[in-house]
């Protein structure tokens, strides 16, 4: 999933994964259970960076993809240490809920 796409959302890679796993299995945008929001798969550039990135470098209005990478470079830059920290920090609690697993399924986090 890049940039706010969705997972599986297809209709042949979802008749495909629902053929192949069964309806109770699949998560996905319009499915029985959705892609949750804040994803053990997302990371913190997922959750944070990107929407931070975009807030900033489009306040300036960008015209031309050198002036966007030039913002996106500045705004990089610009970070305090203290605000990446507690980005990855928070990102340490859904990998918590991981362990108890074992490399297991997730659906009692999911439902």
């Amino acid at each position: 999933m890049q940039d706010g796409a969705t997972s599986h959302t297809a209709n042949p890679v979802k008749a495909f994964l629902i053929q192949t796993f069964g309806e109770d299995r699949i998560v996905c945008r319009r499915c029985r259970y959705p892609w949750p929001p804040w994803s053990p798969d997302s990371t913190p550039a997922d959750i944070w960076l990107w929407g931070y990135l975009k807030s900033r470098v489009y306040l300036s209005g960008p015209s031309s993809l050198s002036e966007r990478k030039d913002a996106i470079r500045r705004e990089v830059s610009s970070i305090h240490p203290d605000m990446l920290h507690s980005a990855f920090a928070g990102f340490v609690t859904p990998l918590e809920r991981l362990l108890p697993c074992g490399g297991g399924h997730l659906e009692h986090i999911l439902v």
